[in-house]
Protein backbone atom coordinates (compact mmCIF):
# COMPACT_ATOMS: atom_id res chain seq x y z
CA UNK A 1 0.00 0.00 0.00
CA UNK A 2 1.52 3.28 -1.13
CA UNK A 3 1.28 6.10 1.40
CA UNK A 4 1.55 9.88 1.36
CA UNK A 5 4.00 10.95 4.06
CA UNK A 6 5.25 14.35 5.23
CA UNK A 7 8.49 14.42 7.21
CA UNK A 8 8.83 17.50 9.42
CA UNK A 9 12.20 18.69 10.70
CA UNK A 10 13.57 22.10 11.65
CA UNK A 11 17.27 22.48 10.89
CA UNK A 12 19.80 24.59 9.02
CA UNK A 13 22.87 22.44 9.73
CA UNK A 14 24.31 19.13 8.62
CA UNK A 15 24.17 16.47 11.32
CA UNK A 16 23.04 12.94 11.99
CA UNK A 17 19.35 13.82 12.23
CA UNK A 18 19.41 15.64 8.91
CA UNK A 19 21.22 12.80 7.18
CA UNK A 20 18.72 10.32 8.61
CA UNK A 21 15.69 12.31 7.46
CA UNK A 22 17.07 12.67 3.94
CA UNK A 23 17.85 8.96 3.81
CA UNK A 24 14.32 8.06 4.94
CA UNK A 25 12.71 10.38 2.40
CA UNK A 26 14.74 8.87 -0.44
CA UNK A 27 14.13 5.28 0.69
CA UNK A 28 10.37 5.79 1.04
CA UNK A 29 10.15 7.55 -2.32
CA UNK A 30 12.11 4.76 -4.01
CA UNK A 31 9.73 2.23 -2.43
CA UNK A 32 6.81 3.89 -4.21
CA UNK A 33 5.45 6.24 -1.55
CA UNK A 34 4.74 9.94 -2.08
CA UNK A 35 6.97 11.97 0.25
CA UNK A 36 7.36 15.61 1.16
CA UNK A 37 9.80 17.47 3.38
CA UNK A 38 8.41 20.28 5.56
CA UNK A 39 11.03 22.60 7.00
CA UNK A 40 13.41 25.46 6.18
CA UNK A 41 14.45 25.22 2.52
CA UNK A 42 17.69 27.16 3.05
CA UNK A 43 19.34 24.60 5.37
CA UNK A 44 21.42 21.59 4.36
CA UNK A 45 18.43 19.25 4.49
CA UNK A 46 16.17 21.56 2.49
CA UNK A 47 18.80 22.08 -0.20
CA UNK A 48 19.45 18.34 -0.44
CA UNK A 49 15.75 17.58 -0.78
CA UNK A 50 15.46 20.11 -3.60
CA UNK A 51 18.50 18.60 -5.32
CA UNK A 52 17.00 15.12 -4.97
CA UNK A 53 13.71 16.25 -6.52
CA UNK A 54 11.77 15.71 -3.28
CA UNK A 55 8.73 17.93 -2.85
CA UNK A 56 9.25 20.57 -0.15
CA UNK A 57 7.03 22.80 1.95
CA UNK A 58 8.76 25.97 3.15
CA UNK A 59 7.99 25.84 6.87
CA UNK A 60 9.76 28.29 9.16
CA UNK A 61 8.73 26.88 12.56
CA UNK A 62 9.98 29.90 14.50
CA UNK A 63 10.42 28.53 18.02
CA UNK A 64 7.89 26.16 19.57
CA UNK A 65 4.79 28.36 19.27
CA UNK A 66 4.65 29.55 15.66
CA UNK A 67 0.91 29.36 15.00
CA UNK A 68 1.30 30.54 11.41
CA UNK A 69 3.61 27.62 10.62
CA UNK A 70 1.29 25.15 12.34
CA UNK A 71 -1.69 26.37 10.32
CA UNK A 72 0.31 26.35 7.10
CA UNK A 73 1.31 22.73 7.67
CA UNK A 74 -2.28 21.82 8.57
CA UNK A 75 -3.67 23.30 5.35
CA UNK A 76 -0.95 21.68 3.30
CA UNK A 77 -1.59 18.24 4.85
CA UNK A 78 -5.25 18.52 3.81
CA UNK A 79 -4.50 19.86 0.33
CA UNK A 80 -1.73 17.33 -0.31
CA UNK A 81 -4.00 14.56 1.00
CA UNK A 82 -1.34 13.29 3.42
CA UNK A 83 -1.89 9.99 5.20
CA UNK A 84 0.64 10.66 7.91
CA UNK A 85 3.01 13.29 9.31
CA UNK A 86 6.34 12.14 10.72
CA UNK A 87 8.01 14.62 13.05
CA UNK A 88 11.69 14.47 13.96
CA UNK A 89 13.14 15.62 17.27
CA UNK A 90 11.17 17.98 19.49
CA UNK A 91 10.39 20.89 17.17
CA UNK A 92 9.53 18.81 14.12
CA UNK A 93 7.26 16.63 16.23
CA UNK A 94 5.55 19.63 17.83
CA UNK A 95 4.36 20.91 14.45
CA UNK A 96 3.64 17.47 13.00
CA UNK A 97 1.38 16.66 15.97
CA UNK A 98 -0.51 19.95 15.75
CA UNK A 99 -1.04 19.64 12.00
CA UNK A 100 -2.09 15.99 12.26
CA UNK A 101 -4.62 16.74 14.99
CA UNK A 102 -6.12 19.73 13.19
CA UNK A 103 -6.24 18.01 9.78
CA UNK A 104 -7.48 14.62 10.99
CA UNK A 105 -4.25 12.80 10.12
CA UNK A 106 -1.91 10.50 12.02
CA UNK A 107 1.35 11.67 13.61
CA UNK A 108 4.45 9.54 14.20
CA UNK A 109 7.63 10.89 15.80
CA UNK A 110 11.28 9.94 16.02
CA UNK A 111 13.33 10.74 19.12
CA UNK A 112 16.97 11.29 18.23
CA UNK A 113 18.61 12.14 21.57
CA UNK A 114 19.07 10.98 25.16
CA UNK A 115 18.36 14.36 26.74
CA UNK A 116 15.03 15.51 25.28
CA UNK A 117 11.66 14.09 26.27
CA UNK A 118 9.07 16.85 25.83
CA UNK A 119 6.96 17.80 22.78
CA UNK A 120 6.33 14.16 21.81
CA UNK A 121 2.87 13.85 23.35
CA UNK A 122 0.22 13.47 20.68
CA UNK A 123 2.18 11.15 18.39
CA UNK A 124 0.55 7.77 17.85
CA UNK A 125 3.95 6.06 17.95
CA UNK A 126 7.37 7.23 19.04
CA UNK A 127 10.34 5.69 17.23
CA UNK A 128 13.65 5.68 19.14
CA UNK A 129 16.90 5.48 17.17
CA UNK A 130 18.57 3.37 19.87
CA UNK A 131 17.89 1.38 23.01
CA UNK A 132 19.63 4.18 24.91
CA UNK A 133 17.04 6.70 23.70
CA UNK A 134 14.17 4.34 24.54
CA UNK A 135 15.55 3.63 28.02
CA UNK A 136 15.94 7.36 28.67
CA UNK A 137 12.33 8.03 27.69
CA UNK A 138 11.08 5.21 29.94
CA UNK A 139 12.87 6.81 32.89
CA UNK A 140 11.02 10.02 32.05
CA UNK A 141 7.64 8.33 32.29
CA UNK A 142 6.86 7.35 28.70
CA UNK A 143 5.04 4.00 28.26
CA UNK A 144 7.48 1.40 26.92
CA UNK A 145 4.74 -0.27 24.85
CA UNK A 146 4.44 2.83 22.65
CA UNK A 147 8.21 3.21 22.14
CA UNK A 148 9.64 1.39 19.14
CA UNK A 149 13.39 1.07 18.76
CA UNK A 150 14.49 1.15 15.13
CA UNK A 151 18.22 1.52 14.66
CA UNK A 152 19.16 4.10 12.08
CA UNK A 153 20.70 2.55 9.00
CA UNK A 154 23.34 4.01 6.71
CA UNK A 155 24.49 3.48 3.15
CA UNK A 156 27.38 1.09 2.59
CA UNK A 157 30.27 3.49 2.00
CA UNK A 158 32.71 0.70 1.20
CA UNK A 159 31.21 0.14 -2.24
CA UNK A 160 32.42 3.49 -3.64
CA UNK A 161 35.28 4.41 -1.33
CA UNK A 162 38.72 5.20 -2.75
CA UNK A 163 41.67 3.00 -1.91
CA UNK A 164 43.70 3.67 1.21
CA UNK A 165 46.64 4.83 -0.90
CA UNK A 166 44.55 7.21 -3.02
CA UNK A 167 42.75 8.63 0.03
CA UNK A 168 46.02 9.29 1.82
CA UNK A 169 47.66 10.78 -1.24
CA UNK A 170 44.74 13.21 -1.64
CA UNK A 171 45.22 14.35 1.96
CA UNK A 172 49.01 14.47 1.82
CA UNK A 173 49.42 11.67 4.36
CA UNK A 174 52.29 9.22 4.37
CA UNK A 175 51.69 5.50 4.06
CA UNK A 176 53.24 4.69 7.43
CA UNK A 177 51.54 7.39 9.52
CA UNK A 178 49.04 6.39 12.18
CA UNK A 179 45.87 8.11 10.99
CA UNK A 180 42.96 8.62 13.38
CA UNK A 181 39.61 10.06 12.34
CA UNK A 182 36.67 11.87 13.90
CA UNK A 183 33.61 12.64 11.80
CA UNK A 184 31.45 14.78 14.05
CA UNK A 185 29.93 18.22 14.44
CA UNK A 186 31.96 20.60 16.56
CA UNK A 187 29.70 20.64 19.61
CA UNK A 188 30.66 20.04 23.23
CA UNK A 189 28.91 16.67 23.38
CA UNK A 190 31.29 15.11 20.82
CA UNK A 191 34.37 15.38 23.06
CA UNK A 192 36.90 16.78 20.59
CA UNK A 193 38.94 18.12 23.50
CA UNK A 194 39.36 14.58 24.87
CA UNK A 195 40.70 13.43 21.48
CA UNK A 196 43.24 16.28 21.45
CA UNK A 197 44.36 15.48 25.00
CA UNK A 198 44.75 11.81 24.03
CA UNK A 199 46.72 12.74 20.91
CA UNK A 200 49.22 14.61 23.07
CA UNK A 201 49.73 11.50 25.27
CA UNK A 202 50.24 8.93 22.52
CA UNK A 203 53.49 6.97 22.32
CA UNK A 204 52.98 6.99 18.56
CA UNK A 205 54.24 10.50 17.87
CA UNK A 206 53.55 10.19 14.13
CA UNK A 207 49.78 9.99 14.73
CA UNK A 208 47.60 12.40 12.76
CA UNK A 209 44.02 13.23 13.73
CA UNK A 210 41.58 14.05 10.92
CA UNK A 211 38.63 16.18 12.05
CA UNK A 212 35.71 16.25 9.61
CA UNK A 213 32.94 18.73 10.40
CA UNK A 214 32.10 22.39 9.94
CA UNK A 215 34.81 24.12 11.98
CA UNK A 216 33.77 27.76 11.97
CA UNK A 217 32.36 27.95 15.50
CA UNK A 218 33.53 28.56 19.06
CA UNK A 219 33.99 24.86 19.86
CA UNK A 220 36.36 24.40 16.93
CA UNK A 221 38.26 27.53 17.98
CA UNK A 222 38.65 26.07 21.48
CA UNK A 223 39.96 22.81 19.98
CA UNK A 224 42.57 24.75 17.99
CA UNK A 225 43.63 26.66 21.09
CA UNK A 226 43.91 23.45 23.12
CA UNK A 227 45.99 21.79 20.42
CA UNK A 228 48.34 24.78 20.30
CA UNK A 229 48.74 24.71 24.07
CA UNK A 230 49.57 20.99 24.01
CA UNK A 231 51.92 21.34 21.03
CA UNK A 232 49.99 19.06 18.67
CA UNK A 233 48.57 21.58 16.19
CA UNK A 234 50.70 20.19 13.37
CA UNK A 235 49.17 16.75 13.91
CA UNK A 236 45.57 17.94 13.47
CA UNK A 237 43.88 18.21 10.08
CA UNK A 238 40.68 20.26 10.01
CA UNK A 239 38.81 19.04 6.92
CA UNK A 240 35.69 21.17 7.27
CA UNK A 241 32.22 19.94 6.37
CA UNK A 242 32.55 16.83 4.21
CA UNK A 243 29.59 15.83 2.08
CA UNK A 244 31.36 12.58 1.21
CA UNK A 245 33.06 11.04 4.23
CA UNK A 246 34.14 7.81 2.51
CA UNK A 247 37.57 9.27 1.54
CA UNK A 248 38.12 10.36 5.15
CA UNK A 249 37.40 6.89 6.50
CA UNK A 250 39.45 5.27 3.73
CA UNK A 251 42.53 7.18 4.91
CA UNK A 252 42.14 6.11 8.55
CA UNK A 253 43.60 3.29 10.61
CA UNK A 254 40.94 3.72 13.29
CA UNK A 255 38.05 6.02 14.18
CA UNK A 256 37.52 7.85 17.47
CA UNK A 257 34.33 8.89 19.24
CA UNK A 258 35.15 10.32 22.69
CA UNK A 259 31.59 11.57 23.06
CA UNK A 260 30.12 12.75 26.35
CA UNK A 261 26.60 12.03 25.07
CA UNK A 262 25.48 10.08 22.01
CA UNK A 263 22.12 8.68 20.94
CA UNK A 264 23.64 6.29 18.37
CA UNK A 265 26.29 7.83 15.99
CA UNK A 266 25.86 7.35 12.26
CA UNK A 267 29.56 8.03 11.71
CA UNK A 268 30.50 5.01 13.82
CA UNK A 269 28.12 2.83 11.82
CA UNK A 270 29.79 4.13 8.65
CA UNK A 271 33.21 3.40 10.14
CA UNK A 272 32.08 -0.15 10.87
CA UNK A 273 30.88 -0.47 7.27
CA UNK A 274 34.39 0.55 6.19
CA UNK A 275 35.91 -2.25 8.34
CA UNK A 276 37.60 0.22 10.68
CA UNK A 277 38.24 -0.50 14.36
CA UNK A 278 36.70 2.08 16.69
CA UNK A 279 37.84 3.58 19.98
CA UNK A 280 34.95 5.29 21.74
CA UNK A 281 33.39 6.14 25.06
CA UNK A 282 30.91 3.91 26.80
CA UNK A 283 27.98 6.34 26.66
CA UNK A 284 24.44 6.41 25.25
CA UNK A 285 23.91 4.26 22.17
CA UNK A 286 27.60 3.79 21.34
CA UNK A 287 27.73 0.27 22.89
CA UNK A 288 24.92 -0.70 20.50
CA UNK A 289 27.35 -0.06 17.64
CA UNK A 290 30.66 -0.92 19.32
CA UNK A 291 31.10 -4.04 21.43
CA UNK A 292 34.25 -3.92 23.52
CA UNK A 293 37.08 -6.02 22.04
CA UNK A 294 34.74 -7.31 19.33
CA UNK A 295 34.72 -4.44 16.84
CA UNK A 296 36.41 -1.76 18.90
CA UNK A 297 37.49 -0.63 22.35
CA UNK A 298 35.37 1.29 24.85
CA UNK A 299 36.67 3.64 27.55
CA UNK A 300 35.04 5.76 30.22
CA UNK A 301 33.72 9.20 29.39
CA UNK A 302 36.28 11.97 29.87
CA UNK A 303 39.26 9.64 30.40
CA UNK A 304 41.77 10.89 27.84
CA UNK A 305 44.53 8.72 29.33
CA UNK A 306 42.45 5.58 28.75
CA UNK A 307 41.62 6.75 25.24
CA UNK A 308 45.31 7.23 24.45
CA UNK A 309 46.21 3.83 25.93
CA UNK A 310 43.53 2.12 23.83
CA UNK A 311 44.78 3.82 20.65
CA UNK A 312 48.39 2.84 21.37
CA UNK A 313 47.29 -0.71 22.19
CA UNK A 314 45.56 -1.10 18.84
CA UNK A 315 48.31 0.67 16.90
CA UNK A 316 50.80 -1.90 18.21
CA UNK A 317 48.71 -4.83 16.98
CA UNK A 318 47.79 -4.70 13.26
CA UNK A 319 46.27 -8.19 13.39
CA UNK A 320 43.90 -7.10 16.14
CA UNK A 321 43.03 -3.99 14.15
CA UNK A 322 42.07 -6.20 11.22
CA UNK A 323 40.04 -8.55 13.43
CA UNK A 324 38.06 -5.73 15.04
CA UNK A 325 37.51 -4.04 11.68
CA UNK A 326 36.22 -7.25 10.07
CA UNK A 327 33.85 -7.80 13.00
CA UNK A 328 32.58 -4.24 12.61
CA UNK A 329 31.81 -4.89 8.96
CA UNK A 330 29.78 -7.97 9.90
CA UNK A 331 27.95 -6.02 12.60
CA UNK A 332 27.03 -3.33 10.09
CA UNK A 333 25.66 -5.88 7.62
CA UNK A 334 23.62 -7.65 10.31
CA UNK A 335 22.12 -4.65 12.14
CA UNK A 336 22.37 -1.34 10.32
CA UNK A 337 21.26 -1.80 6.72
CA UNK A 338 18.97 0.66 4.97
CA UNK A 339 16.27 -1.74 3.83
CA UNK A 340 15.58 -3.24 7.27
CA UNK A 341 15.24 0.30 8.63
CA UNK A 342 12.81 1.32 5.87
CA UNK A 343 10.74 -1.84 6.32
CA UNK A 344 10.55 -1.32 10.08
CA UNK A 345 9.42 2.30 9.70
CA UNK A 346 6.84 1.28 7.09
CA UNK A 347 5.60 -1.30 9.58
CA UNK A 348 5.03 1.46 12.15
CA UNK A 349 3.11 3.51 9.58
CA UNK A 350 0.88 0.58 8.63
CA UNK A 351 0.30 -0.26 12.26
CA UNK A 352 -1.08 3.18 13.10
CA UNK A 353 -2.90 4.10 9.91
CA UNK A 354 -5.80 1.61 9.94
CA UNK A 355 -6.71 1.84 13.61
CA UNK A 356 -5.97 5.51 14.44
CA UNK A 357 -5.15 4.67 18.12
CA UNK A 358 -5.34 7.22 20.88
CA UNK A 359 -2.42 9.68 20.95
CA UNK A 360 0.63 8.88 23.00
CA UNK A 361 0.48 10.35 26.49
CA UNK A 362 2.61 10.30 29.61
CA UNK A 363 3.47 12.30 32.66
CA UNK A 364 6.01 14.25 30.58
CA UNK A 365 5.09 17.81 29.66
CA UNK A 366 3.43 18.38 26.29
Amino acid sequence: MAMRIIHVQHSHILGGVERHVLQMLCLLRDAGHAVCFAGPPDGWLGRQCIAQGIECLDLAMHGMYDLASALKLTRFARRWNADLLHGHAQRGTRYAVWAAKWSGRVAVATAHSTNADSRFAGAQRLICVSDAVRDFLVTRGWPRARLIRIHAGVADLAANAPSRDDARAALGLSDDALVLGMVARFVQAKGHEIAVDALARLRHRDAVLLLAGADDNAVAAAVRARAAKLGVSARLRFLGECRDVAPVFAACDMVLAPSHREALSLSLIEAAAMSLPIVATRVGGIPEVVEHDVNGLLVDDGDHAALAAAIDELADDPVRQWRLGAAGRRRFQQRFGLEPMREAVEGVYRDVLPSMPLPLSSGAPA
